[in-house]
């Protein structure tokens, strides 16, 4: 819990007042185990950790490379467009690796880029590499309304330019998983940056649902329900850190863009572990969570669950008009109604044959990891909602 103390105390258990379960070697089991949560998600997993994507399975090397591609691109401030193009055209060339050995003509690196141009040391070095690539993307005249193909190809001129387009798809749910997260960690763009285009860069917030998604609970990507509100929900209630770190199938996030945008970077941190006053990249605690994902969507909030409670306007504590990004409080173990110790955000919704399951993220205690917890659990216990944007 983000505002306790670091003595451990813990949330009270959920509305049905059942008995406080005493240790929390439990609340861990209840919480890791009986949602099916693990402390990296298969799914949506970091990079540097083995996983499928797709039908694809791809190595640490592999996922590390694709990071550092995307991270080069947040941190310029372009379109997350144009890290897509960047992945798809690494996949296409060399699977993700970094190959230091010369298999076509001079061509090396995660690019495959000739030294001959490029320069071994450029080529060789996956940021210089990454950054050589956009150079010459940016170059591209109407290169974010091109397919992937046509671009890759225009930049990389090969023999076969058919290649490139068949792994659109996977470069797009390679960069789904770390563009939250890069893009909040390369922060806001600089003034005077024009816009993207010929020899340009990118400065605008892409349209809501136009970007990748970061994850794929059951396959696939996460859809937008734009305004859509909570509605009637159902779901279990009785343990209030009961929760998964796996973005569950049929995810759907609604709300504003700029909420989309908060949720999307609270999402990338589920696994993640809590630690008191901690506020990312590595660790978070409740008001943390919630400050470092507003902060990604130009919104600034206190560090702590209480100033939270009147950030914003105040929506319905039954949560029937919630939507993505919206703040809900709950007094905790050591906080009041008026004076909220916890703080969690409406993350998003699935429609299962019983009903509307709504989702809130939240960083809940030491020893439990950043997840995603149904807000039933909370149910008796909501002293305030906020709509921050």
């Amino acid at each position: 819990m983000a505002d306790q103390t670091n003595n451990g105390a813990r949330l009270a258990i959920g509305v049905a007042a059942l008995p406080f379960l005493a240790t929390v070697s439990v609340l861990m089991v209840i919480a890791a185990g009986g949602a099916n949560a693990s402390s990296t998600s298969s799914i949506c997993g970091g990079g540097g950790t083995a996983q499928t994507i797709g039908n694809v399975q791809l190595d640490a090397e592999q996922l590390g490379n694709a990071r550092t591609i995307v991270s080069v691109a947040a941190g310029r401030h372009l379109p997350s467009f144009a890290a897509v193009v960047a992945v798809a055209t690494s996949y296409t060339e060399i699977k993700l690796r970094n190959q230091l050995t010369q298999t076509d003509h001079d061509s090396e690196g995660l690019f495959q880029q000739r030294i001959s141009i490029y320069t071994k040391q450029v080529a060789d070095d996956p940021v210089k590499a990454t950054n050589a690539f956009l150079d010459r993307l940016l170059t591209v005249p109407n290169w974010q309304h091109n397919t992937i193909g046509v671009d890759a190809q225009t930049v990389q001129i090969s023999k076969y330019p058919d290649r490139y387009q068949p792994t659109a798809p996977l470069a797009r749910q390679i960069v789904g998983q770390f563009w939250p997260a890069a893009a909040a960690a390369a922060g806001p763009a600089p003034s005077g940056i024009p816009a993207a285009g010929a020899g340009g860069t990118a400065t605008a917030t892409p349209a809501i649902g136009s970007d990748p998604a970061i994850c794929a609970g059951g396959g696939g990507a996460i859809p937008v329900g734009g305004g859509t509100v909570a509605g009637e929900i159902v779901g279990p209630t009785g343990h209030n850190v009961s929760g998964t770190t796996t973005i569950p199938a049929g995810f759907v996030i609604s709300g504003s863009a700029k909420g989309h945008l908060a949720v999307r970077y609270a999402l990338a941190q589920l696994g993640k572990p809590y630690l008191f006053a901690a506020a990312g990249p590595n660790a978070f605690d409740c008001s943390g969570l919630t400050m470092a994902a507003w902060a990604a969507a130009g919104v600034a909030l206190p560090h702590l669950a209480a100033g939270q409670a009147s950030s914003g306007t105040a929506g319905s504590t039954n949560l029937s008009q919630a939507v993505g990004g919206d703040l809900v409080m709950i007094p905790g173990s050591d906080g009041t109604a008026a004076n909220p110790g916890h703080v969690g955000m409406v993350a998003g919704y699935v429609d299962k044959p019983d009903g509307r399951h709504l989702y809130l993220i939240q960083a809940p205690m030491a020893g439990v990891p950043v997840e995603l917890t149904e807000a039933t659990e909370w149910s008796g216990q909501i002293t305030g909602v906020r709509r921050i944007g």
